[in-house]
């Protein structure tokens, strides 16, 4: 008995093979990119879409078919063969699951597979009970069993290599794909078919379970759902695919973003020093290897703290941002520019180099940041000190930053505004700052600082009026070292707050024992400009006081005229809530800053201090008194105290007084000295004899007449 085939039917059953393959390569896709809960009920769910879209495509073709007898199909033998279905699309999406395909992988799961795809379809076949029994013809039936293997190595080996691609490439090999693995699917259920020989006295014993007609209608809605699934899903991957191409762009831009910022400075947009270390290192590896040479310069702007200071750091700010663009202009394309502190920067120039060169690229900066900036309708004026160094000349990798920082520290002790080449006189420079910080922190380790006290005096009576805590540092190698020399490297290197309220802590703890002992002595300490702008400023002093217990009175702050004139609204708060907790504030070398007389009035200072480059002359240059006198006057107007101090000469402490002068500090008195020689100072009551006996001494000089009648009637 022979069968026929409906051509309709059979390029339905190519379709659905088509659309299957179509899916079970999306399904696949997918499997792989969840998380574990994802994969599993992708697992599940596309097991059975995947699943009842072969089981359609075998049946279609079955339907296909048509013998001269009635057909049926056994209910259970052919939801048995639905079941094979899924199993054998849970296998392959599973296998998809795995991240690397072997060839032990491959050969495995495709015969498990090729297997159960036969399977279902020869439960499928039978499904029809026909009687006499369904013969096979052994080679095609071969045939067929070894093409479903086939067909699922094909399927594994698209499946692995396509779960990568994304984009164009991904959608015409993925039509590509379906469309090869559609043609498999129906070569071997076809082939099958052509296996099947049929008794011409054959009768099918299912005719009156499953109808062919009713099977039909089901299998057809079950197609055309599965096709609908394939397509929704299909545009629903399309368009997930669009937002994640879109979110992976943003994020790579995000991505661009942090690993910019982490690499440049944030405000003139310049590489930062993490970026510098690395072009250095790299330049410096390029050089050794082909013998040449690397430039390093190192440079510090001259002037720029003020502008900060008096203008504000928006200001400044603008400043370096202006700095930063010079610097850029005109660089070579093998140059590097990079800021690597407040007002600091490096650049590295490779390339033909030698001392000649350097020194002339070093010029061009000097020239260039040394023309006005224009700012907030104004010219702004800062110079740079550059300091040159080269590679493998003057140092190797590790030591050419820190020669060209010494010869910058060459270029600023020569008068700024001017660059110097690293030479060997300058090394013990360079290994004094480093070794110096390390002893500085070493110093607040160990609790090598000691405070010493200068007198303020009473110009009036010689009394004593208060003192000023001066730090000391009483270095083991070194012996006494002043604050002149140690200063400026602990601000250089971060370390003069830690020593600024270390010194706080103990002016109040003297303070404290004076008052104990019933000797009520002021206690002025000085702030710096980093410890005026620490947001706890203010707490930190509260906490000394309460710790001590001391009398608020007895603490007097002296600040900066520079650092004091800050227009911040932080600034003026701190200073406020200073003033009411009871603590004495002072203006410190007044007449070396930049003034503002309108800010000054307005201040909560009680005090303020003359520096002593004016007093120093003042009984021999007219000028110079006449600042003197001009400064006191004002100080009176604005219900503030005025300390000259540096006074060294009697003729000084008598004009002073002549000229009104509240409080008088100077070597004239006392060097500054520990706290026992204060209390001794105070014992033998030298102070008043040293007042009286300085007034009358110039009283009798031969001076000009109105100043020596001014101090005879003072006197």
């Amino acid at each position: 008995m022979k069968g026929e085939y409906s051509a309709v039917l059979v390029l339905l059953s190519l379709a659905v093979a088509v659309m299957a393959s179509w899916s079970a390569l999306d399904l696949a896709r997918r499997v792989t990119s969840g998380d574990s809960a994802a994969t599993r009920l992708w697992l599940v769910t596309g097991a059975l879409v995947l699943g009842s879209g072969i089981w359609s495509m075998h049946f279609v073709g079955m339907l296909a078919f048509s013998l001269p007898i009635k057909l049926g199909y056994d209910v259970l033998t052919t939801v048995f063969s639905w079941f094979i279905a899924v199993l054998v699309s849970l296998l392959a999406l599973f296998l998809a699951t795995w991240q690397s395909a072997n060839l032990r992988l491959v050969l495995g799961g495709s015969v498990m597979m090729g297997l159960g795809v036969s399977a279902m379809h020869y439960s499928g076949m039978a499904a029809m009970r026909i009687t006499p029994a369904i013969q096979y013809d052994p080679l095609l039936f071969a045939a067929s069993v070894l093409i479903a293997i086939l067909a699922s190595a094909t399927a594994l080996f698209i499946i692995f290599h396509l779960r990568g691609l994304r984009g164009s490439s991904l959608l015409w090999r993925k039509c590509v794909s379906a469309l090869v693995m559609g043609f498999a699917i129906t070569g071997m259920h076809y082939t099958g078919m052509a296996a099947a020989r049929f008794d011409g006295a054959s009768v099918c014993l299912a005719a009156n379970d499953l109808d062919p007609g009713w099977l039909a209608v089901t299998v057809a809605m079950l197609a055309i759902g599965f096709m609908m699934v394939g397509i929704v899903a299909a545009i629903f991957d399309h368009r997930m695919e669009q937002r994640t191409n879109k979110l992976s762009s943003q994020l790579r831009v995000a991505n661009g973003e942090l690993m910019h910022a982490a690499l440049h400075d944030a405000l003139t947009d310049l590489p930062n020093r993490v970026s510098f270390d690395a072009r250095l290192d790299a330049a410096t590896r390029q050089a050794r290897a082909h013998n040449g040479k690397v430039a390093v310069l190192y440079i510090d702007l001259d002037g720029f703290k003020p502008i900060n200071d008096v203008l504000g750091h928006h200001v400044g700010d603008e400043v370096l941002r202006q700095v930063a663009q010079r610097l850029r202009t005109g660089l070579r394309e093998d140059d590097f520019v990079a800021r690597i502190g407040g007002d600091e920067f490096v650049l590295v120039s490779q390339g033909p180099m030698d001392r000649i060169a350097a020194g002339r690229l070093a010029q061009r900066i000097v020239d260039a940041t040394a023309l006005p900036i224009h700012v907030v309708e104004q010219d702004i004026h800062v110079s740079a000190s550059v300091g040159v160094a080269l590679f493998p000349d003057d140092g190797d990798e590790t030591r050419v930053l820190v020669c060209a920082d010494a010869a910058m520290y060459a270029a600023k002790h020569a008068g700024r505004n001017t660059w110097r080449l690293f030479s060997e006189d300058m090394t013990g420079t360079g290994n004094d700052i480093l070794g110096m910080q390390r002893a500085i922190r070493r110093a607040l380790d160990e609790d090598e600082f000691v405070l010493h006290y200068q007198p303020k005096v009473s110009a009036l009576d010689g009394s004593l009026r208060g003192v000023e805590a001066l730090i000391r540092w009483q270095d083991p190698q070194r012996g006494m070292v002043s604050p002149g020399e140690f200063i400026p490297v602990a601000e250089r290197f971060g370390l003069i707050n830690a020593i600024g309220f270390w010194t706080l802590r103990q002016a109040c703890c003297q303070a404290r024992d004076w008052q104990r002992a019933g000797q009520h002595i002021q206690v002025a300490v000085n702030l710096s400009a980093q410890q005026f702008r620490q947001p706890d400023l203010v707490e930190r002093v509260r906490a000394c006081i309460e710790e001590f217990g001391i009398d608020p009175a007895l603490l007097a702050l002296e600040i900066t005229e520079s650092v004091v004139m800050e227009t911040s609204s932080s600034a003026r708060r701190a200073l406020d809530e200073l003033k009411q907790m009871g603590v004495t504030l002072s203006i410190d070398d007044f007449g070396t800053g930049y003034s503002s007389l309108a800010y000054l009035c307005r201040l909560p200072a009680r005090q303020l201090k003359i520096d002593r480059s004016f007093v120093v002359d003042m009984d021999a240059v007219a000028e110079a008194r006449t600042v003197v006198e001009a400064v006191i006057r004002l100080a009176h107007s604005l219900r503030m105290e005025v300390v000259a101090e540096g006074v060294e000469r009697a003729e000084q402490v008598a004009l002073l007084r002549a000229l009104g002068c509240d409080l008088i500090q100077g070597y004239y008195f006392s060097r500054p000295v520990l706290p026992a020689q204060i209390e001794a100072l105070l014992a033998s009551g030298q102070l008043p004899l040293l007042v009286e006996r300085a007034v009358w001494t110039d009283a009798g000089r031969g001076r000009d007449d109105g100043v020596r009648r001014l101090i005879v009637a003072q006197a």
